[in-house]
Parts: C-alpha cells; sequence; structure tokens
C-alpha cells in the first residue's frame, strides 16, 4: 500500500474518531485516542509486514549449497500492534536435505504464537499481579485476548529462563577470577536474610529472601534454592551493588545458624549484628515462661534486660538467665536455648556500639521483602503453586523490584 493511501486511510479513522467524540468529555475523549491508536499501530505492522511479504525462489544453503522454495506457511503472532498473519516461505536444500523458514529466522519468530513484546509486558505484569488480574488488565489495557492459564504460561516460561540465567551467573560469580564490575561505590552496605513460608507443592515450604541496602537505594533476591544456591544469588546481588567497593560491610539477620554460615562463606569481612527486635523477642520468650504472660515482673524484667542490652551488657542478660531456675520441662528447654542462642551471639549484641558507628540493628529491609515477594504476590487467597512456578515468578518479581525489567525482555526474546 503507497504511503498516500495509509495516510489517507488513517485521516478516515481520524475523523470517524473525532465524530464519535464530539461533545464528550475528556475521560470519553481519551479513550476514543487510545481507540485511535491502537488502530493506527495495527495498520502500520500491517504495512511493514506486507512489504517483505516478497521472498526469492531460491536462497544460498549453509551447506553450500542452494535451497529452493516449496511452499508458503502463515504464522498468526499476536504483537503489541494487533494480531497479524505472517506468511513465509519454505525452502528446502536437496544437497543436505535442510529446511528454512528465513523470514521467520529474520523477524524473531519463536515457536510460540507471541511476539517478544507481548511476552516482556505480559510477564512484566505478572511479577505484580495474579494471573486473572492480569488477564483483565492486558484485555482492558491493550486489547489482549489471553486468557489467564495462557497469561501463567507465558509468565512462568520467561521467568524459569531468567531463573536459569540468574543462578548460572551466580555460580560464576563465585569463581575466584570472576569479577562482577558494579558502577556503585558504597561507603556502607548493609545485607540481609530471612525466610517466608509459602504454599509449594502441596505443603508449606520456606522460601529465602535477601536485600541489600546503601545510600544507592534498596535490592533483593528470593529463591525456594537451599542455602548454597541463595547464597551464591544473595553474593551475585550484593557484587552488583558493590560490595566489593564498600569501605563497610554490616550484615543484620535474626540469629539463625544457616545465615551465620552463609556469612561466613561469601561476606566473612562483614559486621555480624543480631536484629534487636529478634533479641528482644527473645527476652519475651523467657520472661513469659519464666513469670508467666502478662505478668507485671515479665514486663519489668524485659525492661531491664533490653536496657541492658542496648548497652552493650550482654553478659549481664546472660548471667540473668542462668539466675533461673526452671520448674518444669518446657521451662528448662526455653532457658537452654536462650542461653544457647544469646551466648552464641554475644558479640552481634553489641548495639550501642553499632548504633554509635550508625549501622542499621533491625532487619526491617528483608521483612519488608518478604511482604513484597510473600503477601504482595504469592501468598494471595486460593493461591496454590508449584516450585517451579513459585520460582518463575520470584526472579520475575526481583528484576522488578530492582528496576531491571531490561532482564525480563531479554529473556522473552528466547520465549516467545
Amino acid at each position: 500500500m503507497p504511503a498516500e493511501t495509509i495516510v489517507s486511510e488513517l485521516m478516515k479513522i481520524l475523523q470517524s474518531v473525532l465524530v464519535d467524540a464530539q461533545g464528550s468529555d475528556l475521560s470519553e475523549k481519551e479513550k476514543r485516542a487510545v481507540e485511535f491508536g491502537r488502530r493506527a499501530a495495527a495498520l502500520a505492522m500491517e504495512q511493514m509486514l506486507r512489504a517483505e511479504e516478497d521472498e526469492p525462489t531460491k536462497i544460498p544453503c549453509e551447506c553450500g549449497g542452494q535451497a529452493y522454495g516449496k511452499d508458503k506457511r502463515s504464522r498468526i503472532q499476536v504483537t503489541l500492534a494487533g494480531t497479524h498473519c505472517i506468511v513465509g516461505r519454505r525452502y528446502y536444500c536437496e544437497s543436505c536435505g535442510a529446511w528454512s523458514q528465513p523470514r521467520n529466522e529474520k523477524l524473531g519468530i519463536g515457536a510460540g504464537n507471541y511476539s517478544v513484546g507481548v511476552v516482556a509486558l505480559t510477564s512484566e505484569v505478572a511479577a505484580g499481579f495474579p494471573f486473572s488480574a492480569c488477564e483483565e488488565f492486558l484485555a482492558r489495557r491493550f486489547g489482549f485476548d489471553l486468557c489467564y492459564k495462557q497469561v501463567q504460561r507465558i509468565a512462568e516460561r520467561a521467568g524459569g529462563l531468567l531463573a536459569e540465567r540468574e543462578k548460572a551467573e551466580a555460580k560464576l560469580a563465585v569463581a575466584p577470577e570472576c569479577a562482577v564490575i558494579s558502577s556503585e561505590s558504597p561507603d556502607v552496605i548493609t545485607i540481609s536474610a530471612d525466610g517466608l513460608m509459602v504454599h509449594s507443592n502441596g505443603s508449606w515450604q520456606e522460601m529465602k529472601v535477601g536485600t541489600t541496602l546503601s545510600e544507592y537505594g534498596r535490592s533483593s533476591v528470593a529463591t525456594m534454592s537451599r542455602c548454597e544456591g541463595f547464597g551464591d544469588l544473595l553474593y551475585l546481588e550484593a557484587l552488583r551493588r558493590g560490595v566489593g567497593k564498600a569501605k563497610i560491610v554490616v550484615f543484620v539477620a535474626d540469629g539463625a545458624v544457616w545465615i551465620w554460615n552463609l556469612v561466613a562463606k561469601h561476606f566473612p569481612e562483614a559486621i555480624e549484628i543480631v536484629d534487636w527486635y529478634h533479641a528482644v523477642g527473645h527476652l519475651w520468650e523467657i520472661a513469659n515462661s519464666w513469670y508467666g504472660e502478662g505478668t507485671a515482673k515479665g514486663r519489668n524484667w524485659v525492661k531491664r534486660n533490653k536496657a541492658r542490652l542496648m548497652e552493650d551488657g550482654v553478659e549481664r542478660v546472660i548471667s540473668s538467665i542462668q539466675q533461673w531456675n526452671p520448674v518444669t520441662e518446657e521451662q528448662e528447654t526455653v532457658k537452654r536455648e536462650n542461653l544457647s542462642y544469646f551466648t552464641a551471639n554475644a558479640n552481634r549484641m553489641l548495639y550501642a556500639t553499632f548504633k554509635l558507628n550508625g549501622f542499621n540493628i533491625g532487619s526491617g529491609s528483608v521483612e519488608s521483602a518478604c511482604k513484597q515477594y510473600g503477601q504482595g504476590r504469592l501468598k494471595q487467597a486460593g493461591m496454590r503453586w508449584k516450585s517451579e512456578g513459585i520460582e518463575a515468578v520470584a526472579h520475575l518479581r526481583s528484576a522488578l523490584l530492582n528496576h531491571r525489567t531490561q532482564n525480563i525482555l531479554e529473556v522473552a526474546k528466547i520465549a516467545a
């Protein structure tokens, strides 16, 4: 279609829109304008595709022979500019017996019926909203005719590829000769890790979440992988955020042994801090068992020992616990476990010193991230997941939260 004809067709559509919108309010005019934009984009896409339909009857084959056109095949492609039928010639080389469809390869058409742009957009939206909500949103805003199951398949395919890529890069990042380049040089970088329970494969299982926080902002990672795999992913993210250039590295966590093992492996130079609120929670556990829940004596004991903790007096807290003479087996267990907790983490509870140096003593960053992955996406009403689906959506959500949607576009080129 000549350019003049295309312009004429667009002007007809525009004139129709102007007539229909006459006298309407701003909202209706906006709606009409968007509709015109979609129709214009669809027309432009149609003409761009049609302009390249003519193909030669024979082409050079990679083997050095000639490949001859045998027939034409059509493919339906859902694009950001409408749904289109793309026709391409198939070629056959008698020398090597290979079939090829060079037009599909040139256009970057994959095995599916969705363009790279559609796959990337759908995956990005699915990182933030339930699949059923994505279906409605994509239909209303972009005119896509996708059911929620198609949204799920697209997102999990792209997210799965993104997860594989991130894990492969994380494995390389821990190699001594590997250098991940970062443009950030933080004065202090604070790293945290925690876990949350998600419903996977018919039971509740732990997802591990980690965050980095510095003057450059916050980023997060989440995975269903075990400690080693999670540690590699968190280390990769820390490298990206400049941990290698940081003047001071701080690691704040709840005191779980697996976390400190991870720190020893990947961040041996880090200043280790037990999250203040978890430490205080252990004080309340002791007080409730020792004096009874809601008692004045229990409250007073916690108040005294909170003050001691905040004054670098963890040894005095330990001494106070040692003075307890439990009378039940349950109390014995509470005393034993908490003595072990405070003794093992004594050097991580120098809160006065930490605050004097301006370090975070709370793990609110990772607690917030757990909510963004859990309640924000994976633990909404009625959701039941397979572990592969959780992993895929978690990595898509990480890319979204960390402002790296370009990563989604890159894997969409493979997933399409």
